[in-house]
């Protein structure tokens, strides 16, 4: 149900006004000044509620006029506001703008996985993030190919996949009849930042519900015309309302851990300490990223505009003078805190690894989306820069339309092994649902530690052979009364994991429910490889416990992305093996092709080549890699890497071409005439992809390569047409471009 709401009676003019202005004084002027004088002030208020539906909403033309988004939907796919009817459930009460087109079942999707999936009685604002299947009608724009092509693999753009960032707010409102007042602004968009998107939804959210549509529409006007391009590789400062974000999209030429990020902490917090210093202000201490020659201050206590919370965030009229005015840095604007999502599994982490590295499905049940969503971003990111190519839904509900499909048919036939899947679940429904899943991650909710006494879950095993869907749900009825608390058992599973064979299921003749979990990770994974100690010992060891989170994400994040590289080493070097040396570019040749991937005997070089060389983890490391060569993470990586490759190679065949000599290369003076008018055609042919810029394969070729390539080449069959074709030739090829020019 998609419901307008209507516009403020001033809202045209104030746009009108507003659309030149300097970033600063207009978002000033519209929360201070113009939202809240005595002119509007009423009926901006009368918006937001925005509780009741309107008896006549505005015209789509009206919308659509002042919401062009010709920059912003580069960023933003649209903005969704989800309300909860006590007739309908919950429905889209605004949805903008009018290039945003998704299908009834999209909606409906949408609708339910911008409210919590769970009975909390929590109030204030709460943030969390899903992904959404979408069914896109056109194929990816030239722009996002671009994009796709500059940046790392685990941020490119899927085209039939929406992420939604969501802003929850849950308050005690008497005039409802159901007791609160609950609504969720929702942003969509096509990037998975969800560091930056989280932050934008907080304060976009915020002044939305402070000041209604009018307010909303204004951001958006100004955010469209003063945002800056999708550059990835550049600092960009993003306005947003009285605050400037800055980011940097990394790319594929970016060194892991680098100094970038660094020195623009750095360059904030001099400015920071110069206004300090002049104004007398209280000092306030920074957070790096990483950088391990840098004495770190731990006694930070605003850490709100770096990290996203579920607690209500502090508004910018509370904030110092000077932090108004300096940009607020977002380091990776990508990520999640990943200490703090896996908090509760830290014992488990290299487990963890692996199971993301070999595509297992893993089950993350939680009280709240929040934490859940995080805990599934962090582990998809862990593999990092490896693309996790399955699917994962950092929150999924019960009303998806996909329910029956990932979980019921597994839970019914336990034959079936469950789908290459991360899901992040909070109904108490899903524990009877993926009990056969065989690896499980129950987290605990940090701003739900006082429900989480009376609902947690806990592991059992039944003597049944199996249990029907019918007896699943009289034994989780059974057990959530007082009298099973007098039931025993057969035995209970340990949160710790042991090491047993891979498989689908904790036993083949029995079945187990998971209602009272303790937190923790459950599985009979066996390990490939062993611990590694020394990440462990860093991360708990006495003086983490006066770390900062950020110091101990940064950690965990190295651990990582080492890890992953001493694994990718191996694979990037026998695949570079495949490709042709450069006596191979021959200008009288088509460009040189790939050799395939064999299997055999890439796993052959290991014991020459292997990460033993790189990594001092011990372990079997042949069987693992045996086991990823079979995983969609591996075909994707070889399916991204080939496509790169080619590129390259297509660029340097056409630089080859275009750099020969006509006679010595290509022997000019022994073709006739027919051969003559073929090379004359493959000129133009590659003239005309070097122009219209349609090749996928000349994406990232440089622009300076690219016009270089194209006057050497109009050169050459300029020289060929004049001295070497016949007359009638000559009039034949000349011709179409006299009518270009014409």
């Amino acid at each position: 149900m998609n419901l307008a709401v209507p516009l403020s009676p001033t809202s045209s003019n104030f746009h009108r006004s507003h659309s030149d202005r300097d970033l600063l004084t207009t978002e000033r002027r519209l929360t201070r000044t113009h939202l809240n004088s005595s002119s509007s002030s009423s009926n901006l208020t009368s918006q937001s509620t925005l509780s009741t539906v309107p008896s006549s909403p505005p015209p789509t033309a009206t919308i659509s006029n002042r919401l062009p988004w010709d920059r912003l939907q580069k960023w933003l796919y649209g903005i969704a506001v989800v309300t909860f009817d006590l007739e309908l459930g919950q429905s889209i009460e605004l949805l903008l703008p009018n290039h945003c087109k998704l299908t009834d079942k999209e909606k409906l999707n949408l609708s339910y996985l911008a409210f919590p999936d769970t009975n909390s009685t929590s109030l204030g604002d709460f943030q969390y993030h899903f992904r959404l299947n979408h069914e896109s009608s056109s194929n990816l724009t030239t722009y996002y190919q671009n994009y796709n092509s500059t940046v790392p693999a685990p941020l490119q753009v899927d085209n039939n996949v929406l992420f939604g960032y969501v802003n929850f707010r849950q308050i005690r409102d008497k005039s409802i009849k159901r007791g609160f007042f609950q609504k969720s602004f929702v942003v969509l968009s096509k990037l998975p930042f969800i560091q930056l998107f989280l932050t934008i939804v907080r304060h976009l959210a915020k002044n939305f519900f402070d000041h209604g549509l009018a307010s909303l529409e204004a951001c958006c006007h100004l955010m469209d015309h003063q945002w800056p391009e999708l550059e990835p590789g550049k600092t960009l400062l993003i306005p947003l309302l009285d605050m400037v974000l800055q980011v940097r999209i990394p790319t594929h030429g970016d060194k892991p851990f680098s100094s970038s990020d660094i020195n623009q902490f750095r360059s904030i917090v001099d400015g920071t300490q110069a206004i300090n210093t002049n104004q007398n202000a209280t000092s306030h201490s920074w957070k790096f990223p990483i950088d391990d020659d840098t004495e770190l201050d731990t006694s930070s206590k605003n850490d709100s505009e770096h990290e996203i919370t579920s607690s209500n965030s502090t508004t910018s009229d509370s904030l110092p003078k000077y932090e108004q005015q300096l940009p607020c840095l977002i380091p990776y604007l990508y990520d999640v805190n990943t200490y703090q999502a896996l908090s509760g599994v830290l014992e488990h982490i290299q487990l963890l690894w692996e199971l993301i590295l070999l595509n297992e499905p893993i089950a993350i049940l939680g009280s709240f989306p929040t934490k859940c969503s995080q805990t599934v971003q962090a582990l998809v990111h862990i593999i990092w820069p490896l693309r996790y190519a399955s699917d994962y839904r950092p929150f999924f509900t019960i009303h998806n339309s996909e329910f029956h499909q990932i979980t019921f048919n597994s839970s019914t036939k336990p034959s079936l092994p469950p789908p290459k899947i991360i899901i992040g679940v909070t109904n108490p429904f899903f524990a009877k649902l993926l009990h056969e899943w065989p690896h499980i991650i129950r987290i605990d909710d940090a701003h739900e530690k006082t429900k989480a006494k009376h609902e947690k879950f806990l592991l059992v095993e039944h003597d049944e052979d199996s249990l029907s869907m019918n007896e699943l749900e009289e034994s989780l009825e059974l057990s959530s009364s007082p009298q099973a608390q007098q039931i025993k058992t057969k035995k209970k599973i340990s949160t710790t994991s042991k090491p047993f064979k891979p498989t689908h299921t904790f036993n083949a003749n029995s079945s187990h429910l998971t209602f009272d979990m303790k937190v923790g990770l459950y599985t009979k994974y066996k390990t490939y490889l062993q611990r590694d100690k020394t990440i462990l010992k860093k991360l708990q060891s006495t003086n983490s416990q006066q770390r900062p989170d950020t110091v101990q994400n940064a950690f965990l994040r190295r651990f990582f992305l080492e890890l992953t590289q001493s694994f990718i080493i191996p694979l990037e070097s026998y695949f570079t093996s495949l490709l042709r040396l450069k006596r191979f570019y021959q200008a009288s040749r088509e460009s040189p092709s790939i050799k395939e991937f064999d299997n055999e005997e890439f796993l052959k070089r290991l014991d020459q080549y292997g990460p033993q060389l790189t990594s001092g983890l011990k372990g079997n490391w042949k069987d693992l890699y045996k086991h990823f060569l079979s995983t969609p993470n591996f075909r994707l990586w070889l399916t991204n890497r080939r496509q790169e490759a080619t590129a390259i190679i297509y660029c340097e065949h056409i630089k080859t071409i275009a750099n020969c000599r006509l006679e010595q290369d290509l022997n000019l003076s022994q073709m006739n005439e027919l051969e003559l008018i073929d090379l004359v055609i493959k000129f133009k042919d590659l003239i005309q992809r070097l122009e219209t810029k349609n090749d996928e394969r000349l994406i990232t070729i440089d622009s300076g390569l690219r016009s270089d390539c194209l006057e050497k080449l109009k050169m050459k069959m300029k020289l060929i047409i004049d001295e070497n074709l016949s007359d009638d030739m000559k009039v034949l090829f000349n011709k179409p471009r006299r009518i270009s020019s014409t």
